[in-house]
């Protein structure tokens, strides 16, 4: 079985299911996401989906009950920049601790020192974001940046900039 994802009228595509499992983990297909088993017809949202549902609940778990293989890693210093909607600044901040210590600096913006990566905390965060909302997560230890829902424009230009030598 394959799978196609279409994004602002664009199919991706053919995916395995390991690869869709991947990208739910990711955040990359949420429920709303549009999702076919051909490329030209049957596009249903990823929510009307069993399978896609069941990666969405395991997904929904906290960190610790999770059945992921824990990555081992040092201490470092990340500064996480979300656009939010305000009924969801509470949740993205608790789930934010689960990961070190934070300190607020402004709106939308958090230091973090913790044991874990850019991308696991973008994969981790990008699962308490709303359809509008996005993320920035810098980690300045080890020049890093990992970011969700910033568009396409802004992925390929941020590539370009962090890549250059």
């Amino acid at each position: 079985m394959t799978w196609f994802v279409k994004v602002d009228g664009r199919v991706y595509g053919p995916y395995t299911p390991a690869q869709m499992r991947a990208f739910v983990g990711e955040g990359r297909v949420a429920s709303h996401s549009e999702v076919s088993e051909t490329r030209d017809q049957g596009w249903r949202k990823a929510g009307e989906i069993n399978q896609f549902n069941l990666w969405m609940d395991e997904m929904r778990r906290e960190p610790s009950e999770r059945t992921q293989p824990q990555v081992k890693t040092q201490t470092a210093n990340f500064v996480v920049i979300a656009q939010l909607e305000a009924d969801n600044v509470a949740s993205f901040s608790q789930t934010l601790r689960n990961y070190g210590e934070i300190e607020t600096i402004g709106a939308g913006v958090w230091l973090l020192r913790g044991a874990t990566t850019a991308a696991i905390l973008r994969n981790e965060l990008s699962h308490v974001l709303e359809r509008e909302e996005n993320l920035l997560v810098v980690d300045a230890s080890r020049d890093r940046a990992a970011w969700f829902n910033l568009g396409q424009d802004s992925d390929q230009r941020i590539r370009a900039l962090w890549t250059r030598s």
